[in-house]
C-alpha cells in the first residue's frame, strides 16, 4: 500500500465527522487537518508491562491531551490497532469516545479516531494503512510506549519541517524514563556502525537543530509528500522499518533533522516481549537479510567498502559524509611521523605511559600476536623482547620500513619480531587462524572501515583466540563526521564489536589512564543476527 492514497472505509466513531461548535470557533472535521498524529498500537497496555502497572498507551494519550491542549495547529489523532490482545484496545476505544476538554483549541471535538484492524504483525502494513486513511500535509508518528514532555510540540516540529523544503523527517530528544538523553537522531552509514547520536550527552550540550541520517519510529514527524515519494513503508521489513525508509529518503535527497525543541521519554525497556514474529530471532534475521538484499550492506554493522562501491556519488554517501578508501597518514591524525616514537620514548612521559599501557594489556594474553596498525614497531619490539612471537602489520610505508630496518639492527632479541607493510590493514594475506591474539592499538579509529578491520581480525584469530582493541576515547557527546579520526564512546565500541558477529566481548570497555578504551573479546561462533537481537 502506498502512503498518500485516498482514504478507504474504516471503523469510525459516531462523532468522527461531526461539526463542532462548542468552542469559541467552529471546527469542521471534514476539512483536511494540517497535521495528523498517528499511533500504531499492538499490546501497549498495562497487561504488557513488566510489572503489570505501566499503562503505556494510556500514559501517551494523557500526555497528548496535556501537551496539545492549546497547540495552535489544526490537527487530528488517529490510532490504528493491530488486533491487540491486551487492555490497550479498550483504552483506545475509551479515548475515542472522549472529546477535547474546555480550554482546548479543539474543545468538544472527538479526541481521536480509532481504526481497528485484524492482526497482521507487520508494523509497516499498519503504518501504510494509517497514511492511506489520512490526508494531512504532515504526519507525526508515535510509538505507543512514549510520553511527550513538550507543550505545543506539533507546532514546534512543523517549524523545523517548514524551514527547509527538503526536510522530510524531524525527531526530538529521546530520553530514558529517568531523563537521561538516549538519542538525538541516529547515524546509519558510519565508521562507528549504526548508533544513536548524543547518547549520554547533557541536553545543554546538544545543538538546537542537527541534520541526521535517521529518526527512530518512536517519534517520527514527517512530510507526507516525502514518504509518498519513496512509496511508503516496505512491508517485507518486520523490524528496522524506519532505517530502511531512511535509506530511500536520503537517496531521494530528503533531509532529516533532530531538534531540542521537542522532548519525549521512551519506556520500551519496561515492556514484556510481544507475541509476534517480528521480535523473534527468525523475524529479526529476516529483516536484516532483507535490508542487505536491498541495499548491499548490513544495517547495524555496515561494511563501508560495500557502501562506497555501490553508492559513491549519491546523496546517501554525501549525507553520511563518508570518507572513501584511504591509507593512514600520521600528519592527518596528529600522530608521530615514522620513527619518532623510538626517538621520543626516552624523554616523553606521556608516550612512556601509552606504550606501558599497551604492553600491560598484551601481557594478559598468551601465544602468537598480530598487531594490525603497528606504527613504527616500538610496542612490537618490546613485546618480542619478552620472547613472544609478534607480527606487526602497517599500511603507512615509512613507518613499516622503519620498524623492519630497526629490528634488523638489533641482535639482543631471543625472538625477532616480523614486520609487514600491507596496502590495506584489512587484507594481510596471512593464513586464517594463525594467531592466538590480534591487537588493534590506536588503529580502529584511524582505519576508514572498522567493520572490515574487525572482520580481518576475526579471520586471523585461532578458535577462542583473543581480540584486543585499544582506542582513544571520544570526549565530546557528538562525534565528527567524515574526519580522519573517528573516536568511539564506550557503548559504540561495544555495539560495533558485537554486531560484527563471531566476537564475544568478555566485559564492557574499560577506560585507562591514557584515555583509551580497552576491550577484550573472544573469537566465538555467534552469528551476527543473534548479537543484533541481543543488543
Amino acid at each position: 500500500m502506498v502512503a498518500g492514497r485516498k482514504p478507504t472505509s474504516a471503523p469510525q466513531t459516531a462523532q468522527d465527522r461531526t461539526y463542532c461548535s462548542t468552542h469559541a470557533r467552529s471546527v469542521d472535521l471534514q476539512k483536511m487537518p494540517r497535521a495528523t498524529v498517528i499511533i500504531p498500537n499492538y499490546n501497549n497496555g498495562s497487561a504488557s508491562s513488566r510489572d503489570g502497572r505501566r499503562d503505556f498507551l494510556g500514559a501517551l494519550l494523557e500526555s497528548l491531551e496535556a501537551t496539545l491542549r492549546t497547540d495552535p495547529t489544526d490537527l487530528e489523532i488517529v490510532v490504528a490497532d493491530d488486533g491487540s490482545t491486551d487492555d490497550s484496545l479498550e483504552t483506545a476505544r475509551r479515548w475515542a469516545a472522549r472529546t477535547w476538554p474546555e480550554g482546548s483549541q479543539r474543545a468538544g471535538c472527538p479526541f481521536l479516531r480509532l481504526i481497528e484492524l485484524p492482526h497482521s504483525g507487520v508494523l509497516s502494513k499498519v503504518l501504510n494503512e494509517l497514511h492511506a486513511q489520512t490526508e494531512s500535509e504532515f504526519i507525526c508518528r508515535l510509538d505507543g510506549d512514549i510520553v511527550l514532555d513538550t507543550e505545543h510540540w506539533v507546532a514546534r516540529v512543523l517549524e523545523v519541517l517548514e524551514s527547509d523544503p527538503k526536510a522530510g523527517v524531524v525527531t526530538g530528544i529521546q530520553k530514558l524514563p529517568d531523563g537521561r538523553v538516549h538519542a538525538f537522531g541516529d547515524a546509519i552509514i558510519s565508521p562507528l556502525g549504526y548508533h544513536h547520536l548524543g547518547q549520554g550527552a547533557t541536553e545543554a550540550s546538544l545543538p538546537e537543530v542537527l541534520e541526521i541520517e535517521h529518526a527512530m519510529g518512536c517519534f517520527h514527524a514527517s512530510r507526507r509528500a516525502a514518504i509518498a515519494s519513496v512509496g511508503g513503508y516496505d512491508e517485507t521489513v518486520l523490524r528496522g522499518q524506519t532505517e530502511e525508509l531512511a535509506i530511500r529518503l536520503n537517496l531521494q535527497g530528503w533531509r532529516a533533522y533532530a531538534t531540542t525543541r521537542v522532548s519525549f521519554r521512551h519506556f520500551h525497556a519496561e515492556r514484556h516481549w510481544r507475541p509476534n514474529k517480528a521480535d523473534t530471532g527468525e523475524g529479526l534475521a529476516r529483516s536484516l537479510g532483507r535490508f542487505r538484499e536491498k541495499w548491499g550492506f548490513d544495517r547495524l554493522a555496515p561494511d563501508l567498502a560495500a557502501v562506497w562501491e555501490r553508492w559513491h556519488g549519491t546523496p546517501l554517501v554525501e549525507r553520511a559524509k563518508l570518507r572513501g578508501p584511504c591509507p593512514w597518514n600520521p600528519a592527518l591524525t596528529g600522530e608521530r611521523a615514522a620513527g619518532r616514537e623510538w626517538s621520543d620514548f626516552e624523554h616523553d612521559p606521556q608516550l612512556q605511559q601509552e606504550i606501558t599501557a599497551e604492553l600491560a594489556v598484551l601481557r594478559q594474553c598468551e601465544g602468537s600476536v598480530a598487531i594490525l596498525g603497528a606504527r613504527s614497531g616500538l610496542t612490537s619490539f618490546l613485546r618480542a623482547r619478552d620472547g613472544v612471537e609478534v607480527h606487526g602489520f602497517e599500511e603507512h610505508a615509512e613507518s613499516a620500513l622503519f620498524a623492519a630496518e630497526f629490528a634488523k639492527s638489533r641482535s639482543d632479541l631471543s625472538t625477532m619480531p616480523r614486520y609487514s607493510r600491507v596496502s590495506d590493514l584489512a587484507h594481510t594475506s596471512e593464513e586464517s587462524g594463525a594467531f592466538q591474539t590480534v591487537a588493534l592499538l590506536d588503529s580502529i579509529e584511524r582505519y576508514w572501515n572498522p567493520v572490515q578491520l574487525l572482520g580481518e581480525s576475526k579471520r586471523l584469530l585461532a578458535a577462542r583466540g583473543l581480540l584486543i582493541v585499544r582506542t582513544r576515547a571520544r570526549e565530546q557527546a557528538l562525534g565528527g563526521r567524515g574526519e580522519a579520526l573517528h573516536l568511539f564512546a564506550a557503548h559504540e565500541l561495544l555495539q560495533l564489536v558485537r554486531h560484527v558477529g563471531g566476537l564475544a566481548p568478555l566485559s564492557p570497555p574499560v577506560l585507562d589512564g591514557t584515555r583509551r578504551w580497552n576491550l577484550v573479546a573472544q573469537r566465538s561462533g555467534s552469528a551476527a543476527h543473534a548479537v543484533h537481537f541481543g543488543a
